[in-house]
């Protein structure tokens, strides 16, 4: 028979526990950063890639536009697939060379081939430790189209990845909470799709919420109020499809992304900067102009300018604390919209032609580098770069301070 200062140290004992689970649950985790600690870095990844039967075969690269030039550029791993555990490690590894601390996976449900990879493959890879993942919830294959909308799947999604993911130790969480990008939140869920998203959120109260909302000129703080962050994905169509591959489509984008972190930090709402390489989809749709990775309205401007000119000028100014100074980068390798900054094998020429009979339907006469571990690079110096300058400026001030 115990005594009951035998049963009260046992109670104190369960109580500091179950704090203790508490605290872990409710810290933020962080994979070691790869060099950059001001910024948390992070992009939208793929894991949808089937290798072709035949390793000659150009496979899934038919419907992307490196895979249509002449001659092909592909990526540096080949025709991949995204299960294949020397691929997963390469993209981990040439995302630390890049300083990216996340990815943003593409889920499209659970049991599909995108959310098998994520977790049988991705997360279980010996090297999964390196970054933190969170999940890109893919509104068009869950809620039906745009014109009627279902959203009977949401919340059994959510209960689905809860179970399934959110308490995984390498899952991204900011103020502890487990953060979830939803993507075209401006369709499914403004103006429409309230009763949805109230009930997501009473029954999981302790998720960021971070919508993809920001597309154009004025945008409203009531758009940004049911989320915890707001970001844009589509970074072309609101700047580059309109202006070009200019100075000009930069500072569009600019504009925008001032007047909605305004709104939204109105009503309490983070905002994260999201940028892009560049774009060109016409190997898989049709309608959309593409858009080269250098300044077309500079005439010594060379492949990658866009990029770093939108770190520097949009990523930098506009990190917000509240998202501890997060950006997003489109895309680590959406190869079929050429936004990747996935390295290509970089042993062809730069070409501007293409298989088309008209040789440049995919190009547009535009020249396409086969850029290599460029954008890897050019992302890791300039986050190095400004966190330097950062902390000069802090120096400074805090010399001069009284």
């Amino acid at each position: 028979m115990q005594g009951p200062h035998h049963t009260l140290i046992l109670i104190l004992f369960a109580m500091l526990c179950t704090s203790f689970q508490e605290v872990l649950w409710t810290q933020p985790s962080k994979a070691p950063s790869p060099g950059a600690d001001d910024f948390l870095a992070g992009a939208y990844y793929y894991p949808w890639y089937a290798a072709p039967a035949q390793s000659e075969e150009r496979g899934w690269m038919r419907q992307a536009l490196r895979g249509r030039l002449t001659p092909r550029q592909l990526p540096a791993l080949g025709v991949y697939s995204s299960r294949d555990p020397q691929v997963i490690g390469a993209h981990i590894e040439q995302s630390r060379r890049a300083g990216l601390d996340f990815w943003a996976v593409s889920w499209w449900g659970p049991g599909k081939r995108e959310d098998r990879a994520l977790q049988d493959h991705i997360l279980k890879h010996p090297q999964a430790e390196s970054l933190q993942y969170a999940i890109l919830y893919e509104s068009t294959g869950r809620l039906g189209s745009f014109e009627q909308p279902n959203y009977d799947s949401l919340i059994p999604d959510f209960e689905y990845l809860n179970q399934h993911l959110f308490s995984h130790p390498q899952y991204l969480r900011i103020q502890g909470k487990p953060v979830v990008f939803l993507y075209l939140t401006r369709v499914y869920f403004r103006n429409r799709g309230q009763e949805a998203l109230a009930a997501l959120r009473s029954r999981f109260p302790n998720l960021y919420l971070i919508g993809d909302e920001v597309f154009g000129p004025g945008y409203r703080g009531a758009h940004a109020q049911p989320w915890d962050a707001v970001t844009a994905y589509d970074v072309y169509g609101q700047s580059f499809q309109i202006e070009g591959a200019t100075r000009k489509g930069l500072g569009r984008l600019l504009r925008s992304y001032q007047q909605a972190q305004e709104a939204a930090h109105a009503v309490g709402t983070a905002f994260v900067p999201g940028i892009a390489p560049g774009y060109n989809d016409r190997a898989v749709r049709q309608g959309h102009p593409g858009r080269p990775r250098y300044f077309t309205d500079e005439p010594d401007s060379r492949e990658g300018d866009i990029f770093v000119s939108a770190i520097r000028e949009v990523v930098v100014p506009m990190v917000d604390d509240q998202a501890e100074r997060m950006f997003m980068i489109t895309s680590f390798n959406e190869w079929y919209e050429d936004t990747q900054i996935e390295p290509t094998a970089g042993n062809q020429e730069t070409t501007m032609v293409d298989d088309s009979d008209s040789g440049s339907y995919y190009t547009e006469s535009d020249l396409y580098p086969d850029y290599e571990n460029l954008y890897l690079d050019l992302l890791k110096r300039e986050l190095v770069q400004a966190q330097a300058s950062r902390e000069a400026t802090q120096a400074e001030e805090s010399e001069a301070a009284p």
